[in-house]
């Protein structure tokens, strides 16, 4: 089902991407008030991206086999902030833990709904990886948990709907470095810069430092950010590559060193990356 453009949607869009009646619509808003915020009696219903996300949430626990007053009642509550974060990362360890990841994805599409890119990465996303990568240190054989975790983070970081552009906002290039295969931080972060209407062009896993010239050569980024993951990644020549050009050389992950080569920044988390490339200065000189 194609999704609707624009900002808001007609109560027939709406119905007609969640696969359900308009009247159900109808009675969603008027028995648990799940209708489109701020909506006027006697007016047009137009729903907004955080309604659609709050009716899909309720499809989602009904499809479970949730009584709709319950489901309405889980969803206002999650609105509300009655649900703290470690609360959403037990449910979502619980669902990798059992390869559910159908159940990974409605907390996913939640939790990514109702606290945004960088909180739902940085306080759910985060420590449920935390926690499933100690589970595989104790016993190899669990790394099945751990892929289908990071499977179910990436696609629900691809549904996130992506605003219009701002048309002053800087062009940020995402790469990893050579022979760097974790993308994942990355895609986290080209979500969080949509999020906030900053353009960004994503290379990907380990990206060859020839083709990452030819890629800012074409693209004319203002802003650069390179992943590593590990010290033995962590290389210097993408960055010696980059001096020619009038790029601001970022440097993101665990993998670099603590003393960063001259001329970079090193981000440590997604709320100081978006300090930088989505703040006032992000096509500064200064930034």
């Amino acid at each position: 089902m194609t999704t609707p453009t624009g900002t808001a949607w007609t109560a027939g869009q709406v119905a007609r991407h969640l696969g359900i009646a308009e009247s159900t619509l109808r009675t969603w808003h008027r028995r648990y008030g799940l209708g489109p915020r701020g909506a006027e009696p006697g007016r047009y219903r137009r729903y907004l991206e955080e309604d659609v996300a709050r009716l899909r949430r309720m499809q989602d626990l009904i499809s479970l086999g949730m009584l709709a007053s319950e489901a309405a009642r889980r969803v206002q509550e999650d609105e509300a902030g009655a649900v703290p974060p470690e609360q959403d990362t037990a449910d979502l360890v619980a669902a990798a833990r059992a390869l559910d990841t159908d159940r990974c994805r409605i907390v996913l599409d939640n939790v990514f709904a109702r606290r945004g890119v960088v909180d739902a990465w940085e306080l759910v996303s985060c420590p449920a990886l935390q926690a499933v990568d100690t589970d595989q240190r104790q016993d190899p054989d669990c790394i099945d948990v751990e892929h289908a975790l990071s499977w179910t983070i990436l696609a629900a970081l691809h549904r996130i709907p992506r605003p219009p552009v701002s048309p002053d906002a800087a062009l940020v290039l995402l790469a990893c470095v050579e022979n760097e295969q974790h993308t994942l931080p990355l895609a986290a972060l080209s979500a969080a810069l949509a999020e906030h209407r900053v353009p960004s062009r994503m290379l990907g896993a380990a990206t060859p430092t020839q083709s990452l010239v030819r890629a800012v050569r074409e693209t004319r980024p203002v802003n650069v950010v390179l992943w590593a993951q590990q010290d033995e990644t962590a290389s210097p020549q993408p960055l010696r590559a980059l001096r020619p050009f009038p790029v601001h050389r970022i440097i993101a992950g665990p993998g670099w060193p603590g003393r960063r080569p001259p001329g970079t920044r090193h981000v440590r988390s997604l709320h100081e990356a978006l300090a930088i490339l989505a703040g006032p200065l992000a096509g500064s000189s200064t930034a």
